[in-house]
């Protein structure tokens, strides 16, 4: 499903209009008649409802959902925050047809607010500011917004939550924290991702008719990745069966150097999970002894460390272990450290890789320190398809910033690394985003459990496997986290907690694999 901007949507809006002739009053009541419907679906029968409304088409949308409600007996009060004389047209024939019907309509004032006692409501529908509203919301509809969320009733806000922007960034004044958000046509990126999410809560789509060519075209170059995305591309990986394990690609891993042996372990056993013909690791001589024959059906090797610094006897070493076999894909940085003997290996690793036939690298952990650090005097050398996949920190690092400013955009900010590096990025985090060249893709599995040590690590053995197989660059990132983000679901049903260690994702890759 596409996900857009308020700029695209408004375009959809307005090419349906104009171009398909169906008129913005018939928009506005499918919108308000999807919404009432899904309250129906989501709490039945309510009450007492309040409806709180501003004067654009959100409004409208709210005027409706007012009506219709009314129209089934529930006993409906709509506190109107703006001015009448600057309604929309649209919205004020279903702000008239309110007054027509009997519903109370209140103008909302600072008395009004102070009086108001929606706690006395089954049900509150947000329907104040949609997609077109900018700035930190002030007055009275803020002092509204505060007392929507000082309510214990459910609140339902109608396409985004009012006072949250649309397009990703983190609000600057008051927000509807709603129960439930209905987004209409198709979701907007606030409500897709952090940190919008945590003020959307439950988020449904709203068909209303939009034409299909509208909302799917190639305009819109954001997309969620979710069973449907993750099912196309996931079935066509089934095998030839006349095939060999050296057919099925060969994954390189370096890192796990002394003392941090686990994390490029737990990157073996991932990329195993989920299904590669050879896999080798090249560590440290002391790492080796340690890792060598814990996993049956990992190749090990050793680089040796650079005396006194000598980046010369890495170099030749590094070139000649690279171009020894064929390696399809690489993965490097896991438990990799951050000593100048990992910084060399790092460092030649880049400039021999593509030499050596390497052509697809995924970057993670301690090899994402030494990554900002090499961009900064050079490009990601030519041959090299890269994928990075930073959490707000590393991301910081590389974009020159700080975590507040990533976290607080976290669309853009995967944008922004995009754009500096070259690299499809996979910016971690609650609803991983990849960015690419031609897109983004925002995932949609995962939960709270896969926040702790080690959980990047299988991801990075996931995406690493899914890099041999037969996909662009971007499909393999995106599948690597919804795989990585379902496997954790699966484990928290099981569960029936939120508590997890890395490794216990792995019994459930093949199972996210494949499950549909």
């Amino acid at each position: 499903m596409k996900v857009v901007t308020a700029e695209q949507m408004r375009k959809i809006d307005r090419d349906t209009i104009e171009g398909y002739g169906i008129p913005g009053e018939v928009l506005m009541a499918c919108a308000g008649r999807a919404v009432a419907d899904e309250i129906n679906r989501e709490y039945g029968h309510v009450l007492r409802a309040a409806v709180c409304a501003g004067a654009g088409n959100n409004g409208g949308d709210g005027f409706i959902i007012a009506y219709l409600l009314h129209n089934k007996g529930t006993a409906v009060t709509v506190y109107f925050a703006g001015s009448v004389k600057k309604m929309s047209e649209t919205a004020r024939i279903y702000y008239n047809l309110c007054g027509m019907a009997g519903i109370p309509v209140i103008p909302v004032t600072d008395m009004v607010v102070k009086q108001a006692d929606l706690g006395s409501f089954d049900l509150i529908v947000d329907a104040l500011f949609g997609t077109g509203f900018a700035g930190p919301v002030k007055g009275a509809a803020a002092s509204l917004i505060e007392l929507m969320n000082a309510s214990a009733a459910p609140v339902l806000s109608v396409d985004v939550p009012s006072g949250l922007p649309s397009d990703g960034e983190a609000p600057d004044g008051p927000v509807v924290r709603a129960s439930l958000t209905v987004t209409i046509g198709l979701p907007k990126i606030s409500v897709a991702t952090w940190p919008g999410l945590e003020f959307a809560g439950k988020v449904t789509v709203a068909d209303i008719g939009f034409p299909t060519v509208l909302t799917a075209s190639d305009d819109i170059t954001a997309s969620l990745v979710d069973a449907e995305y993750a099912n196309a591309r996931l079935t066509p990986l089934k095998r030839n069966r006349d095939i060999n394990k050296s057919n099925n690609g060969h994954l390189l891993l370096i890192g796990g150097f002394d003392g941090m042996e686990g994390a490029i372990m737990m990157t073996a056993m991932a990329a195993l999970e989920t299904g590669v013909g050879l896999i080798s690791l090249v560590t440290t001589p002391r790492a080796r002894e340690i890792i060598a024959g814990t996993i049956p059906e990992l190749i090990t090797g050793a680089v040796p460390a650079a005396a006194g610094n000598d980046a010369m006897s890495v170099t030749g070493d590094l070139r000649a272990m690279l171009s020894a076999r064929r390696y399809d894909a690489l993965v490097i940085g896991p438990g990799m450290g951050r000593s100048d003997t990992a910084r060399d290996v790092f460092i030649q690793v880049m400039e021999n890789a593509a030499g050596a036939g390497i052509g697809r690298i995924l970057i993670d952990g301690d090899g994402l320190f030494h990554f900002a650090e090499y961009i900064r005097n050079k490009a990601v050398p030519a041959g090299l398809q890269c994928i990075i996949t930073p959490h707000f920190m590393e991301a910081a690092r590389i974009l020159k910033s700080d975590v507040e400013s990533i976290a607080g955009n976290r669309f853009r900010a995967a944008g922004d690394l995009l754009r500096a590096t070259g690299c499809v990025s996979v910016l971690k985090g609650p609803r991983s985003i990849i960015s690419y060249d031609g897109g983004t893709l925002i995932n949609t599995t995962g939960n709270a459990s896969l926040a702790t040590a080690g959980s990047g690590d299988v991801l990075s053995g996931i995406t690493g496997a899914l890099m041999l197989r037969d996909m662009v660059l971007h499909d393999a990132a995106a599948l690597g986290a919804w795989i990585h983000g379902r496997a954790g679901d699966i484990q928290g049903e099981l569960s029936g907690g939120d508590i997890m260690k890395a490794t216990d994702l792995l019994q459930f890759i093949r199972e996210a694999m494949y499950a549909r």
